[in-house]
């Protein structure tokens, strides 16, 4: 049986953006709930302290800010399914309407 046509299960879709908002949103709140722990400070004076904790604070920054990027894309994603998916609903009601 040969099937034409599209189809597009609209349902999932809507599911699917409202499961990457709340993938987004968990790994915004970890993000926050972990910050103050990944921040260092020097355990000494010395200069290979004062490097450690600087280093490791600028991978921190840098994690940070890719992974802000990373929600801030997941969440895109979702917005854009949420808006296509709207879009075939509506083509939809008026190819039946």
């Amino acid at each position: 049986m040969t099937m034409s046509g599209l189809s597009i299960e609209t349902e999932q879709l809507t599911e699917v953006g409202a499961r990457l908002d709340a993938i987004a949103g968990r790994l915004s709140d970890l993000l926050q709930a972990e910050r103050t722990h990944l921040d260092t400070v020097p355990v000494g004076r010395d200069e290979v302290s004062t490097r450690a904790s600087s280093t490791l604070n600028t991978v921190h920054a840098s994690y940070t800010e890719s992974a802000e990027a990373g929600i801030a894309e997941l969440r895109e994603i979702a917005a854009a399914l949420r808006t296509n998916t709207g879009k075939v609903i509506d083509a939809d009601a008026e190819f039946t309407a």
